[in-house]
């Protein structure tokens, strides 16, 4: 399937420098369905495609100081950037048998230890690999012309001490491990329908170990990804 193609690449950075700017963008050619869920409640929200026979393209977005509640305090989050802004991740449909262009914005810039050296490396993905562009959160390099991207890398895999989390999908194979302060694009396809559990696999979260809070609680480091 090769790389990326130019065209895509310059639409991800358009993507990535609204996102910068203003904080909450509108994400490009999304698929025609994402469900999420909040408070309980399944809402639907349907996105136009801009091209309905290109990827189906999916953009998820880590936040950090989120409230969680008084014992825990502020946690990571990932949130789908739907048409109306960030949308709750707790429930991701994707399509089956369709490209998946899987663009995650990471606002994070802290690190945290894998809990298995496994999650370092990128699977799942069209030649297990994906594409890092750098300095994400307004910390780029400024000029007089403004924000300016340090480049790309497309990379199997990341060193531990510059991950702060991952998208993990377990039971399709499927491992994206995140940089700090980043925006990663990867291509994958699923052809296996269901309900899957995805996971970040840093401890993140709450409590001595940082496994509770948000990396117990669907919708903040963990949910459920639809495929049909």
């Amino acid at each position: 399937m090769g790389g990326i193609p130019v065209a895509r690449v310059g639409a991800v950075l358009v993507a990535v420098i609204l996102i910068a700017v203003s904080g909450i963008a509108i994400g490009y050619g999304f698929g025609t369905t994402v469900q999420i869920a909040n408070q309980g409640t399944t809402i639907t929200s349907t996105v136009s495609a801009s091209n309905s026979t290109g990827p189906f393209v999916l953009t998820l977005v880590i936040t950090t100081g989120n409230f969680f509640n008084s014992t825990f305090g502020d946690q990571p989050a990932f949130y789908v950037l739907g048409s109306n802004g960030l949308q709750s991740s707790a429930q991701i449909v994707l399509p089956a048998h369709r490209l998946i262009e899987l663009v995650i914005v990471n606002y994070d810039e802290g690190t945290a230890n894998l809990s298995n050296s496994q999650y370092e490396s990128v699977a799942g993905t069209v030649n297990n690999q994906m594409t890092v562009f750098n300095n994400t959160a307004v910390n780029s390099t400024m000029t007089y012309s403004g924000i300016q991207i340090r480049g790309s890398e497309t990379v199997g895999s990341l060193p531990a001490d510059e991950i702060s989390h991952t998208f993990t999908v377990p039971s399709l194979g499927l491992n994206i491990p995140i940089a700090t302060s980043s925006t990663l694009v990867s291509h994958f396809t699923l052809t296996s329908p269901g309900t899957y559990t995805w996971y970040c696999m840093t401890p993140c979260g709450g409590g001595t170990d940082g496994l509770d809070g948000a990396m117990s609680t669907a919708g903040w480091m963990t949910g459920s990804l639809v495929v049909r």
